[in-house]
């Protein structure tokens, strides 16, 4: 027998077509193998996920947070559906941390947010490996990112940027170690990895470009090298529709399709029979009909270009971000192929978020950070492979020169993290964030919503914002046992501020059974001919919903 390029041709040229395809496929079995990592390599990555794990414990959000993070806190529970673009895969994952003995559901899920963040930052060691020979140039790319202020933020919450950022880390990271080892089974568990992460975010799939020109690039005419790909990407989606499926199969007592878009389906042009079969609601998260109006604006992104440039110099200090442009430039030079993947897909990410005219844009630079910080890593190895020939290759001079210019760049990353940050880690406290939109920790939220829940009367349905939606669900739900109470979001569209024309009949029709409560004074219902009677509701001003017959 001759192999040739891992195919086993034999003298019979009688050997089908199918047969060469089940050889392939018998190569690609999701067996995970270290043996071309060094053991060094794994225990650094190892510690760094352990130190960045215990930093964000120690700075950990400890309770209920109101917004998305009190739905997934919610759900990850219970297990329903979330807003678009819908992750399963997410939910699944964070679901056993909701049972760590000693602490709330709300406390496990945001420690779901810092285990990944802490992967993640062990993932840009390993990935950082494959583009230096310098271990602590790695650990520079590492450092940086789990101390970049919004990859740090998002680390402490309930949210699903940080797991989605690890997803993305493995895929790159596993991809970077196929292009040197050309193992079929890297490439399985990266398609495998990519396919789940649509379960997590979406936005990991805007990897997507530059993985099939890195593919191209590298081994393109190899058919083993697209069987691996696709048939790993087609299990990992697989399992994610499936999980999709299953979470529908529960009837969740909280679920986004019962609460928030089924009442007010006409907000979005659909009727409650639009939404009956498990694919229809499927269509609907992924096609993410509630944000599409806020994508691809292009008139927003000379603008959006702008306010990144401004938000990254927060995020990294200038001479890692000097590394960066030098990355781009010198790692295309060295290694063409590696050097046009990481371009691309920074190039797709930024396309992707500066024609994104979101409330909430800074969570989504988190994976172009991670690209950001393995530019940084590649640049820092072109300072000192130059060092290196100025001064006539000495020995152990570029060791030395990469360990100065290691301590340079984690010195800078550390002067640069704002006082208050620093106070934090010292007090054992969560650092406060200048982000306009993120959820600030208020330990009386619980409480209040305890209020409220046991106030209110039996079979009650409250209208109220998506902030204080979910901490009246998470007391009610998980903690008080009361699933006879509903609780629906007024006005679920941004774009549409207005009571929905399926909201005032649900409200119609469920009126004569149910008492109804409104924390708004809408004109909308007033005019519909309701009465709106004014009422303290464990502490906070509602409005009952009355008719005027």
């Amino acid at each position: 027998m001759v192999r040739r390029r891992g195919w086993p041709y034999r003298a019979n040229p009688a050997l089908s077509h199918a047969s060469r395809i089940t050889y392939h496929v018998s190569r690609m079995t999701p067996k995970i193998t270290f043996k071309h990592i060094n053991p060094i390599d794994l225990i650094l990555a190892l510690g760094l996920t352990v130190a960045a794990l215990g930093l964000y414990l120690r700075t950990l959000v400890p309770g209920l947070l109101p917004g998305d993070s009190g739905e997934f806190q919610v759900l990850a529970r219970v297990l329903g559906h979330t807003h678009p673009t819908g992750y399963p895969v997410y939910l699944v994952l964070a679901h056993p941390l909701t049972r760590l003995p000693g602490h709330s559901v709300a406390y496990g899920v945001n420690a779901f947010s810092a285990l990944m963040a802490a992967l993640a930052v062990g993932g840009v060691y390993l990935a950082g490996r494959s583009l230096t020979r310098h271990r602590v140039l790695a650990l520079v790319g590492s450092v940086a990112l789990a101390l970049s202020p919004t990859f740090w933020s998002q680390a402490l919450i309930a949210e699903v940027y940080t797991p989605a950022a690890a997803f993305l880390v493995a895929v790159v990271a596993l991809l970077l170690r196929w292009e040197r080892t050309r193992s079929p089974r890297l490439l399985f568990l990266a398609g495998l990895i990519g396919g789940l992460s649509l379960g997590v975010h979406m936005t990991v799939a805007l990897l997507a470009p530059a993985v099939l020109l890195f593919l191209l690039l590298v081994d393109g005419r190899n058919l083993q090298v697209w069987l691996s790909a696709v048939l790993g990407a087609a299990l990992g989606l697989g399992l994610t529709l499936l999980l999709f499926l299953w979470i529908d199969a529960r009837h969740a007592p909280a679920d986004y399709f019962r609460l928030v878009v089924e009442p007010s389906a006409s907000a979005w042009d659909l009727t409650p029979e639009d939404l009956d079969s498990p694919w229809e609601r499927l269509r609907f998260d992924w096609t993410a009909q509630q944000f599409r109006p806020f994508m691809f604006r292009l008139d927003v992104l000379k603008h959006q270009a702008k306010a990144y440039g401004r938000h990254l110099p927060d995020e990294f200090p200038w001479p890692l971000l000097a590394g960066t442009l030098l990355g781009m430039i010198v790692l295309p030079i060295r290694k063409p192929k590696v050097g046009l993947f990481l371009l691309t897909a920074l190039a797709v990410q930024w396309l992707f978020t500066w024609t994104y005219d979101i409330w909430d844009l800074y969570v989504f630079f988190i994976p172009g950070y991670v690209l950001v910080a393995l530019l940084a890593v590649a640049g820092l190895d072109g300072v000192v492979r130059g060092a290196d020939r100025l001064t006539g290759r000495r020995p152990r001079a570029a060791a030395y020169t990469a360990w100065l210019l290691a301590l340079l760049m984690l010195g800078f990353s550390a002067l640069s993290l704002p006082r208050e940050m620093r106070q934090a880690v010292v007090m054992g406290e969560t650092p406060s964030f200048p982000f306009e939109e993120y959820p600030e920790f208020d330990p009386t939220l619980e409480a209040r919503a305890h209020r409220v829940v046991d106030a209110l009367p039996e079979g009650s349905i409250v209208l109220t914002d998506w902030d204080r939606m979910w901490p009246y669900t998470y007391a009610a739900y998980l903690e008080a046992g009361r699933l006879d109470l509903r609780f629906l979001e007024t006005y679920p569209r941004d774009d549409r501020p207005e009571i929905a024309d399926s909201l005032v009949e649900y409200i119609r029709a469920h009126l004569p059974q149910h008492p109804i409560f409104i924390e708004e004074r809408d004109r909308r219902l007033r005019q519909e001919g309701f009465r709106l009677i004014p009422k303290r509701v464990g502490g906070v001003r509602m409005y009952r919903v009355t008719s005027h017959e």
